[in-house]
C-alpha cells in the first residue's frame, strides 16, 4: 500500500548570510540552530514563537523585521525511510520560494515558484536514516541576478521575474508593497506547506480525471473516470465506487488493466440515472457523491483517492449570467484576499470564520483573487459543501507580465497543476487569467502593448479547453468591451472613485465594488499607534489637507495622499469630535455606497423592463477580508469583525429585496433571487422622524418570477412631500418565508435632527428581539464576554428601526457575554446577558 508520511517533526532552521549558489551542506556550522515545534512553519512564525520578533509585527507594524529578508534561511530534519518501497518520492507542497533542495549531503533539485509544487524523486537515494536540507534564498539579492529587458518599461514590474506574490516585496522594488496592509513592507519565507514522503508498493494512482455531466432535464447524469499510474506488475486492477448520497448505495465497477512501459491508464463513462442535482447556496440543496477508487494487484490495494462530485448543469446564455439547473442565478459576493498576511501557511479557523461571514452575508460566490496564493484542497471542499461558486484565477497581477518563452513555460504549469487539482469541484463555475493585468497596463500607458498579453489569449484558453472543457474562462478582471473596464460587456471594478468611466450606472458586473472606511473601533484601537485621537486634533477636512483623518489612521491607508478619493460620500454625514463618530462617519458612507451599488444592479436598469441580456449579472465587494489590519476598502477586517459595511452588504444581498430607486422619480422595486416564484404584500409609506408616526400608508399585493426584478409602485401619486419623510416598505409572502424591509432617505444624513430612540430588547434562546419608541437610525448591537469585545456575528446589524416594527435578530459567534443594543445619535443603551 502506499503510504504518504508526512515530515513534520525534526526540524530546525538557521540563518546564513546570503550564498549566491549552491552551498555545502557538511559545510555549515551546528551551532544557532532554532528548534521548530510546528510545521510547516515559515521563518517568521518559527521566529515569533522563540520571541526573537516584535508580537507588534501581528498587526502590520513590520519595520523591525526586515532584518529577516536580508538573510537567507536553511530548513533541516531528519526522517526515516522505507528502503523497501519499489518507489520514493518527496513532494513539496509549499515553498517559498527560491530554494536549493539536499538529500543527505547531495544536491537533489532547486525550486523557484511559490505557486506550484515540486517533487523528487529520491528512490535511489533514500537510505534508512536521511538528512533533508532546504536553503531559501534571498529574495532581493536572487532578484539582482536576473536580466530585465528594457523594452517591458513601466509595465512590468521588476519583482514579477520571481513567481512570488508581488505584495511580498520592498518598497523599492515594487511601489505598491504596502497596499496589503503591512508597514513598511513584509515578505514571508520558507515551508508554508506540507513536505511528505510519498513511498509506492507495486502499483500507484499518479493522476485523475473525474467529470460529471447533468442534462436540461435533470434526470440523465454521466459521470466521467479516468485514472492513470505506475505500476511493477504486469497488469492492475482497477475498482471505482461511487457513494449515491440519495439511497447511500454503492455502485462500482472494477477491470484488469495492462501495464505498459510501467505505466497503466483507465477511463470509463457511466450513466447515472435521475442525479441529485447540486445548486449554489440559496437556490437548492448541494448534494455531494463520493468517488473512490482503488489499484490492486494480486487482489491487495495498492493505492486509493477519494473525492468529492457534484450533478449540475450550467448554461451561460449571456455574458457572466449562469443559469444553474434550471434556475437563474445572479453571483453576489466577494473578491477574497489571503486570509492573512505575516504568514502563508493554511490557518482553518480563520478560513471557516470567514466562510461563515460569507454565508451571513448572503453571499454565493468568492472570486479567489489573482494576486493571492493557492489554497489548500480543504478550501474548495468547503466551498463544495456549502454551495459557494468558485471564480477562480490564476495568478497574474496588475499591469504586464515578462512574456519570455521561459516565463511563459512557467505560467503554463501553474495554470495547469491548479487545473488539474481543482476540476473535480462542483463549486468551481469559471478560470480567469488573474487580476486586472490588462486594465492596469492601460492604466499606465493605454497605448503601450501588454506584455504577458499570450498567456490570457492563447495559452490559458487552450489549456482549460484541453484540461477542464466546456468550463468558462473569462480573460481578465476586469475584461470586455472597448476597454478592460468598460461596463457595459463583461465585468468592471469600480474606480469610478478615481477615473472617470460612461455607461458605469448599470454595468453588466461589478467584479469589485471599492470603498474606503476604517475597521470597527475595537479593531482600529489594536492596530493604531499611539493615540487614536490626538489631543487638539481638528477633523475638519481643508484645502492641501492629505486625508480627512487623524495622521495615525492615514498610516495603515496603502496611498494616504489619495486615499481620500476612495471613501463613500463621508461629507453627506456630520462632522466627528471623537474616534466613535469618525468610524461611524466613514462606516456609513461606505455602506450607504454599497447598498445603493447593489441595489442598483439588483434593479437591472432603470425601468422595469430590461431585457435580460442588458441587466446586471452579480456584484463582489473589494476587498472581501483583509490580508493586513488597514484603513481601506474591506467589509470583513483583518480581526474578522464586521461592520457597518459589511451588514449593509447583508441586507442588500438578501434573496429577496425590497427597495426604493430614488432618483427622478421614486420607484419601489420588487427584486427575486430566491430559488423559486414568490407571491406576496408590500406595505410601503412615509414616516415622519419628527412626528413620529406615518403620514401615507398603503398595501399591494405583489408577485415576481424567479430571477426577476420589477418596479412594483410609483410614487408620483404623492406629487411632493417634505425631505424628513422617510419612504418605507416592508414585503412578506404568504407563505411566511421571506421578509424584506427597506427605509430610505430623500436628504443627505447630516439634514436630519434624529430622535433620541430608547430601545426595547428580549432575549428568546438565540434571538434578540428589538423593537423602538421612536425612530431608530442604525441601531448598533454590540457584545462583550470577559473585556472581549471580538468574535460576535449577528443575522443582522447597523439597520434603521420604526415604532411598531420588530426586528429579530440571531445571535451567533461568542457563546456568552453582555449584548448592548443603541441607535447610533441616542444616549440611551439597552443591556441584556447571553448565555
Amino acid at each position: 500500500m502506499k503510504t504518504i508520511s508526512e515530515l513534520s517533526s525534526d526540524w530546525k532552521i538557521k540563518k546564513i548570510e546570503p550564498v549566491a549558489g549552491t552551498i555545502n551542506p557538511n559545510d555549515v556550522a551546528e551551532g544557532e540552530w532554532l528548534d521548530v515545534n510546528t510545521m510547516p512553519a515559515q521563518v517568521h512564525d518559527i521566529l515569533l514563537e522563540h520571541n526573537m520578533l516584535p508580537d507588534e509585527m501581528l498587526v502590520g507594524w513590520c519595520e523591525n523585521v526586515e532584518w529577516v529578508n536580508k538573510y537567507d534561511w536553511l530548513y533541516r530534519c531528519t526522517f526515516e525511510g522505507d528502503t523497501k518501497a519499489r518507489r520514493s518520492v518527496l513532494k513539496f507542497r509549499g515553498l517559498d520560494t527560491v530554494v536549493d533542495i539536499y538529500l543527505n549531503g547531495e544536491f537533489i533539485g532547486k525550486h523557484d515558484n511559490l505557486f506550484t509544487s515540486k517533487s523528487i524523486d529520491i528512490t535511489s537515494r533514500l537510505k534508512k536514516n536521511n538528512s533533508l536540507l532546504i536553503h531559501f534564498h534571498n529574495i532581493a539579492d536572487y532578484l539582482d541576478t536576473l536580466p530585465y529587458p528594457e523594452e517591458w518599461g513601466e509595465t512590468v514590474s521588476r519583482c514579477k521575474l520571481v513567481r512570488k506574490p508581488i505584495h511580498d516585496f520592498p518598497p523599492e522594488v515594487y511601489a505598491g508593497s504596502n497596499y496589503q496592509g503591512a508597514y513598511r513592507y513584509y515578505s514571508p519565507i520558507g515551508v508554508y506547506d506540507t513536505i511528505e514522503l510519498i513511498s509506492t508498493g507495486e502499483a500507484e494512482i499518479s493522476g485523475d480525471w473525474l467529470r460529471t455531466s447533468l442534462d436540461a432535464s435533470l434526470k440523465n447524469g454521466e459521470l466521467f473516470v479516468g485514472l492513470n499510474g505506475l505500476s511493477f506488475a504486469d497488469n492492475v486492477d482497477v475498482r471505482v465506487i461511487l457513494s449515491d448520497p440519495k439511497t447511500e448505495k454503492n455502485i462500482f465497477y472494477e477491470e484488469t488493466v495492462p501495464v505498459v512501459d510501467g505505466t497503466w491508464g483507465f477511463e470509463r463513462w457511466s450513466e447515472i440515472d435521475s442525479p441529485q442535482p447540486w445548486y449554489p447556496r440559496g437556490y437548492g440543496a448541494q448534494p455531494l457523491y463520493t468517488i473512490t477508487a482503488e489499484v490492486l494487484v494480486g487482489g491487495i490495494v495498492c493505492d486509493k483517492l477519494t473525492k468529492q462530485v457534484g450533478f449540475r448543469h450550467i448554461e451561460m446564455p449571456y455574458p457572466l449570467a449562469f443559469t444553474v439547473n434550471g434556475k437563474k442565478v445572479r453571483m453576489w459576493g466577494g473578491s477574497m484576499d489571503p486570509f492573512q498576511g505575516y504568514t502563508h501557511c493554511w490557518r482553518r479557523d480563520r478560513v471557516i470564520r470567514l466562510l461563515d461571514m460569507v454565508e451571513n452575508a448572503n453571499m454565493n460566490t468568492l472570486r479567489i483573487w489573482g494576486e493571492g496564493i493557492p489554497y489548500r484542497d480543504e478550501f474548495y471542499e468547503e466551498c463544495d459543501r456549502r454551495g459557494i461558486i468558485v471564480w477562480q484565477e490564476f495568478f497574474l497581477c496588475f499591469a504586464a507580465h515578462p512574456n519570455t518563452k521561459e516565463y511563459r513555460e512557467k505560467y503554463r504549469i501553474e495554470a495547469e497543476e491548479l487545473i488539474i487539482r481543482l476540476r473535480h469541484h462542483a463549486s468551481l463555475f469559471m478560470w480567469c487569467s488573474g487580476n486586472e493585468t490588462i486594465m492596469g497596463s492601460e492604466f499606465l500607458n493605454r497605448e503601450k502593448q501588454v506584455y504577458g498579453i499570450e498567456m490570457i489569449d492563447e495559452d490559458f484558453p487552450e489549456l482549460v479547453g484541453v484540461l477542464d472543457p466546456g468550463r468558462y474562462y473569462h480573460r481578465s478582471s476586469p475584461s470586455g468591451g472597448e476597454w478592460a473596464n468598460d461596463p457595459r460587456v463583461g465585468d468592471m471594478h469600480t474606480y469610478d472613485c478615481v477615473w472617470y468611466y460612461p455607461y458605469k450606472e448599470f454595468p453588466n458586473f461589478i467584479s469589485e465594488h471599492i470603498r474606503t472606511a476604517p475597521p470597527v473601533l475595537h479593531s482600529l484601537k489594536k492596530m493604531i499607534r499611539g493615540p487614536l485621537w490626538p489631543e487638539n486634533y481638528d477633523a475638519k477636512f481643508l484645502h492641501n489637507q492629505e486625508f480627512p483623518m487623524p495622521e495615525s489612521w492615514m498610516e495603515r491607508t496603502h496611498h494616504p495622499a489619495k486615499g481620500h478619493i476612495k471613501t463613500g460620500p463621508y461629507w453627506e454625514y456630520y462632522d466627528a469630535d471623537n474616534p466613535y463618530d469618525m468610524v461611524y462617519r466613514f462606516a456609513a458612507a461606505y455602506g450607504q455606497e454599497m447598498r445603493n451599488g447593489l441595489e442598483r444592479v439588483r434593479m437591472g436598469g432603470p425601468t422595469g423592463d430590461t431585457p435580460p441580456a442588458r441587466r446586471s449579472k452579480g456584484h463582489f465587494s473589494c476587498k472581501l477580508n483583509d490580508t493586513w489590519p488597514k484603513v481601506y476598502c474591506t467589509i470583513i477586517d483583518f480581526f474578522q469583525e464586521g461592520f457597518i459595511p459589511y451588514y449593509a452588504t447583508q441586507a442588500a444581498q438578501a434573496p429577496v429585496l425590497v427597495c426604493f430607486d430614488v432618483r427622478d422619480e421614486i420607484n419601489l422595486w420588487l427584486v427575486n433571487d430566491s430559488m423559486g416564484d414568490i407571491c406576496g404584500t408590500v406595505k410601503f409609506g412615509l414616516f415622519d422622524i419628527y412626528k413620529n408616526e406615518f403620514v401615507f400608508e398603503k398595501s399591494i399585493d405583489a408577485i415576481m418570477a424567479q430571477g426577476a426584478s420589477d418596479i412594483i409602485y410609483n410614487l408620483n401619486e404623492l406629487k411632493f412631500f417634505q425631505k424628513w419623510l422617510l419612504p418605507y416598505a416592508r414585503f412578506e409572502d404568504k407563505k411566511g418565508k421571506w421578509e424584506s424591509v427597506s427605509i430610505d432617505y430623500i436628504d443627505i444624513e447630516r439634514h436630519y435632527q434624529f430622535p433620541e430612540a430608547k430601545l426595547d430588547v428580549n432575549v428568546i434562546d438565540d434571538i434578540l428581539e428589538i423593537s423602538t419608541d421612536k425612530f431608530a437610525r442604525c441601531v448598533e448591537i454590540t457584545g462583550v464576554a470577559n473585556g472581549d469585545e471580538f468574535g460576535w456575528l449577528f443575522s443582522s446589524n447597523y439597520f434603521d428601526l420604526v415604532p411598531g416594527d420588530v426586528r429579530r435578530v440571531k445571535i451567533m459567534g461568542r457563546q456568552s457575554g453582555e449584548i448592548t443594543v443603541k441607535a447610533h445619535y441616542s444616549p440611551h443603551k439597552t443591556m441584556v446577558k447571553y448565555n
